[in-house]
Parts: structure tokens; C-alpha cells; sequence
């Protein structure tokens, strides 16, 4: 499966930077030409872009399959947006683009440039501007997964298998599982793994393959990941596996990493099942005797929907350098032996228990929504962008 998985992640960038390329300098040569050229020159130019198909169609067609192909059936987050685009950019280039390109190619070598030539020019540098653009935005939404999945095409991450061997309610319709630890299998605390359930013929509209945050530490003989329970097909497998059960990981990924600096104070926001991987750094600094002050605001509705927090205040009650700051959005609630907030977290929160929000590094996971919220609280307090590290999982 490495090999398969391999191969398709090199060409789909490949082939889309070709793609955008070659459409670029299809556009511009044209722009350039008709401004600055002489009609020679305009028909030398219109002459030779139809033989940049013999290098534009392939390309397109292999960033269309393999980005099929990696989506392995998600159809949705920024995944199922790059899907989306595909379609369009396909439609424009075999229905605008090709077509007009031969006409115009046609035109230029009759010296007809007239009314006709100069409008289908128009619609052929609006439509290529058109895919440029869709191109760039799917280059953008690629380099920005690329970046959280930390693989490069000469050290890809590892595809192992490992065993079931457990499994236990931490809250509220969410599980943890319990899963063997493959031999040489390293990660960081904070980093994820693709997970894949053999035998899963048919995939849900997140496709075959969800992502988990890693909750234990690095320094566990097993690994531990959790999920909400929700009614897709995928989980339903996943729950009513059976002790033993092989399932298929591919990482680690992520980039989430305490600051060298032990005197900058982490600050973790957790929404939901998103504090995964902040319980598996908060066990890490505790085992390895880090010294950075760590807090960690964990919102959930309802205490009953909290994972791991009984743990967490535990963590927090044996370790003086992590605060846990629970927070909850509905209902009544009561802690004992311990303090817990109401609301969603924001500035005020964060400078009440905190102080100053300048001097801490940030940390975000959760549901989509609760990320790009947190980063606009973030934003609308001043914190530099570069001290705000986000993680999205919307596959929980």
C-alpha cells in the first residue's frame, strides 16, 4: 500500500504544477503578443500553443486521477472542495479552451483577425484565467495538507499494520481504542495517523480512511486514539471491530510541537474530541520533565461529553506546571475539587488565567468551525499568527 500511496502523491503535484504552467504560458504569451508583437509574431504564437496539448492534456488528466485516486473516497473538507474544482477546470479546457485555441490558431494562419478572432480570443484569455486560478486554489489547498502531513518524496511516511487490543467509553458517545504498537513505530507527541479498516468495500461520504489524533505518549508500549461515535459507516465498523482486528495506519503526521523555548508558556484550546492531541502532550512534558507551563481550556457542552477529563484534572493535580480549564456552553454543571468556566472560550477567558496573551504559544484543534474561531479570537487579541498553530479534523 506504501508503493500505491507513493506514487500518486508525487505525480498529483507534479502534474498540477505542469497543468498551471503551461496554461500560464499559454496566457501570457498571448497577452504579450497582441500588445506588444507584430501579427507575425501573434501568428507564430497561435500556431504553436495547440502543440502544448500534447503536454497540457495528460497533465490534467493525471492531477484529475490521481487526485481521485488520494481522495479515497472523501468527498468532504478541503479534500472534497479540490474534488470539486476538477470537474470545471476539466470542462473548461476540452469545451472553451482546446476548441478556441485550434480556431484561433486557424484564424491567425488566414491573417483573419477580425471581430470574430478578437471575441473568441477574449473568451479563451477569460476562460484560461479561469483555470489559473482554480488551479492555484487547488495548489494552495494541496500544499496546506502536504504541510500537516510532513511528508517529503524522499522519506514518506510509514503504512503498518497493528492489532485491536482494546477498547473503553472515555464520555458521551466517544470511544477509545487501543491498538498494538508496530515495531520501529516512532511519533511525536501532538502527531496523527491515517487510519484504514481492511475489508471496507464501501466508503461514506468521508471516504475510506478517517484521521486520529495519537492520545497516549511516546513513551507507551500501545497506542491510543479516540473518536466521537456518529452513524457513518466507517465508524460503525470501527466500533463493533473485534479484539484482534487488524486495521491499517499510515503516519505519523502533524506538526504540533512544544516551543524550544521553556519559558514560553503552551496554551492548549480544545473543542471536543480536539483535545487528543494535547492529553498526549501534556503526558509527554510530564514524562520527560519538561518545564514549560502548560493550560489547557477544554470546551465541550456538558461535562458528560468531556473526555479524559477526570485524567486530565488528575494530570493537573500532579503536575504543577498544567493548568486545566474546563469550560462547558449548555446546561448546569458542577466539578468537584474543581473550578470550571461557562461560555466558549475567548479573550477574557484565555487573560484570566493566563495574563498576558502575548508571551504564550497557541494551540488549536477541533471542529472546523471552533478552529476558525478561535483564530479570529486570536487575531482580534493581538497574538502574532506565528504564534498560533491550528489543526482541523473535521473526520472525528
Amino acid at each position: 500500500m506504501k508503493e500505491e500511496t507513493t506514487m500518486p502523491r508525487i505525480i498529483h503535484p507534479l502534474a498540477g504544477l505542469i497543468a498551471i504552467l503551461t496554461i500560464a504560458t499559454f496566457w501570457l504569451s498571448t497577452v504579450i503578443s497582441e500588445l506588444f508583437a507584430t501579427q507575425a509574431v501573434v501568428t507564430a504564437v497561435k500556431t504553436a500553443i495547440p502543440w502544448g496539448f500534447i503536454l497540457l492534456i495528460p497533465a490534467l488528466a493525471a492531477t484529475g486521477g490521481s487526485g481521485f485516486f488520494l481522495s479515497r473516497g472523501q468527498r468532504t473538507g478541503t479534500v472534497g472542495t479540490k474534488l470539486k474544482r476538477m470537474p470545471f477546470i476539466a470542462a473548461n479546457g476540452l469545451l472553451i479552451l482546446i476548441p478556441a485555441a485550434l480556431f484561433l490558431a486557424s484564424k491567425a494562419r488566414a491573417g483573419e483577425f477580425d471581430v470574430t478572432f478578437y471575441t473568441v480570443q477574449a473568451i479563451e484569455l477569460v476562460a484560461g484565467a479561469a483555470n489559473i486560478t482554480l488551479l492555484a486554489l487547488s495548489m494552495r489547498d494541496g500544499m496546506a495538507l502536504t504541510k500537516w502531513r510532513r511528508k517529503s518524496f524522499l522519506r514518506p511516511a510509514a503504512t503498518l499494520a497493528a492489532r485491536l487490543t482494546g477498547r473503553k467509553e472515555l464520555a458521551r458517545d466517544t470511544l477509545a481504542f487501543r491498538v498494538s504498537r508496530p515495531e520501529g513505530f516512532q511519533f511525536a507527541a501532538g502527531q496523527a495517523v491515517y487510519v484504514v479498516i481492511p475489508g471496507l468495500k464501501k466508503a461514506d461520504a468521508k471516504g475510506q480512511v478517517r484521521t486520529f489524533s495519537i492520545t497516549s505518549a511516546p513513551q507507551d508500549a500501545e497506542l491510543e486514539i479516540a473518536m466521537r461515535q456518529t452513524d457513518t459507516r466507517f465508524k460503525r465498523d470501527l466500533a463493533a471491530a473485534a479484539t484482534g482486528s487488524v486495521v491499517q495506519m499510515e503516519g505519523p503526521y502533524g506538526d504540533l510541537a512544544l516551543p524550544d523555548d521553556a519559558n514560553r508558556p503552551a496554551v492548549f484550546l480544545a473543542g471536543g474530541i480536539g483535545v487528543t492531541p494535547f492529553r498526549s502532550m501534556v503526558l509527554d512534558a510530564a514524562n520527560r520533565g519538561l518545564q514549560h507551563r502548560l493550560f489547557l481550556f477544554y470546551s465541550n457542552r456538558r461535562p458528560e461529553d468531556a473526555a479524559y477529563l477526570a485524567e486530565l484534572r488528575e494530570l493537573e493535580q500532579n503536575n504543577p506546571r498544567f493548568k486545566l480549564i474546563p469550560t462547558f456552553t449548555e446546561g448546569s454543571f458542577s466539578l468537584p475539587d474543581g473550578v470550571a468556566e461557562h461560555g466558549y472560550i475567548d479573550a477574557g477567558m484565555l487573560a484570566k488565567h493566563v495574563g498576558d496573551l502575548a508571551a504564550p504559544v497557541f494551540y488549536v484543534a477541533g471542529p472546523p468551525a471552533m478552529v476558525l474561531a478561535m483564530e479570529g479570537m486570536l487575531k482580534d487579541a493581538g497574538v502574532n499568527r506565528e504564534n498560533v498553530h491550528a489543526e482541523q479534523f473535521a473526520g472525528y
